[in-house]
């Protein structure tokens, strides 16, 4: 990892550079913003330009070869501490100063697997049965380690990653740390949540938001790190909601699937045919929970932004489904005066409706009825 393989987050990269350029580093800051951005990425990389032993560009960027770069990049240097949620052992009544004391052997080489997962990929979300909380004796841990002399010169760097599951005993704990704050050790916080963090933790620490990610910006990684092609990759950012994590979960999903659902589900709504779409919505709905109806939405949604698109430009430039074109340009011949951005308006209602836990089978019967009724006035009006 380096600068340029953080995606995005270009206003927090230039306010993180220009303080390690000018060495003006605070004891603790407080990365907030949504899952899957990039917050843990920058901690490392910032970990690594505090452990470089010939930094560059003033002392903002990491050389990437040196030992203490290669030992932070592997999340091994003895100076630079991850903490993350763990689960709680067989036992454990929170005194012990070892995290993995009471934890089985099977538990133990997960954390480590974990581990190495995000050291090889710092968007990787750690994913550990049971971790529902960040232990106290993780943070009594930290305590102690910077009790004592650095093994190596240099700083100290401490990343407590989606700092809102440490629970108050160890939140309570953590704070004390921040009140106390050791000389040249850093201490950086991560959360999604940020209305989680304990105020007093919060007047402590220097806050960087991060931003939302940009679609170019999440397709480009999905295109370049996953190797996914540019139909789907431009898909996935525009599911994501400018998370590159999201994205990634989504890739494993059925995509083809799904694109090739919302096009049946359109096809079926505007046959006129109550017994189909009964058993259409029934097909899409059955045991699907809100998550991947929003989804599919989404995609109907983009189908038919594409339908105007082309309607617009008469070009398949700017189509994402593009490899649905034959279906796009039927579908714009046949319903040529079908108003577009009234049947958007109308799913963007269906999204909100499934949001505020409305019944689904009622969303898309109510939605195919007003696409139907939609078609129905075109097609009249125009043979008028």
């Amino acid at each position: 990892m380096s600068w340029d393989s953080i995606i995005g987050q270009r206003r927090a990269k230039s306010i993180l550079r220009a303080a390690l350029s000018s060495r003006r580093v605070p004891h603790a800051w407080l990365f907030t913003g949504a899952e899957g951005i990039g917050k843990d990425a920058i901690a490392i990389e910032v970990a690594k330009v505090l452990r470089c032993e010939a930094p560059l560009d003033n002392g903002s960027t990491a050389c990437g070869v040196c030992h203490g770069c290669t030992t932070t990049a592997a999340l091994q240097n003895a100076n630079v501490k991850f903490i993350f949620a763990l689960p709680s052992g067989k036992g454990e009544d929170g005194r012990s100063d070892s995290p993995t004391l009471k934890l089985s052997d099977a538990e133990i080489t997960l954390i480590k697997e974990q581990t190495a997962m995000k050291a090889a990929d710092p968007y990787h979300n750690i994913s550990i049965p049971r971790a529902q909380q960040i232990k106290i004796s993780s943070i009594r841990e930290v305590k102690r380690d910077i009790s004592f002399a650095a093994s190596e010169s240099g700083w100290r760097i401490i990343i407590v990653s989606e700092a809102q599951l440490m629970g108050d005993e160890a939140a309570n704990a953590f704070l004390k740390t921040l009140e106390e704050p050791a000389p040249r050790t850093l201490l950086i916080l991560t959360t999604s949540q940020r209305e989680r963090i304990l105020p007093t933790i919060l007047s402590r620490c220097q806050e960087i938001r991060f931003d939302l990610l940009t679609d170019e910006d999440i397709a480009a990684a999905l295109v370049a790190r996953r190797g996914a092609d540019r139909t789907n990759a431009q898909l996935l950012a525009k599911l994501a909601e400018g998370s590159y994590g999201r994205a990634v979960e989504l890739l494993s999903g059925d995509l083809n699937q799904l694109r090739f659902d919302v096009v049946s589900f359109l096809r079926t709504a505007l046959r006129r045919s109550p017994v189909a779409l009964h058993a259409e919505i029934e097909r899409l709905t059955s045991g699907s929970d809100r998550v991947h109806i929003e989804r599919m939405l989404t995609l109907l949604a983009l189908w038919l932004r594409d339908v105007l698109v082309y309607r617009l430009t008469g070009g398949d430039a700017a189509v994402v489904n593009r490899d649905q074109l034959k279906d796009i340009q039927s579908f714009n011949t046949r319903f040529a005066n079908v108003p577009l951005d009234r049947l958007i308006m109308n799913i963007e209602w269906s999204i909100r409706a499934v949001r505020s836990n409305a019944q689904i089978p009622l969303v898309f019967t109510v939605l195919a009825m007003r696409m139907e009724e939609l078609v129905f006035q075109s097609q009249a009006q125009a043979a008028a």
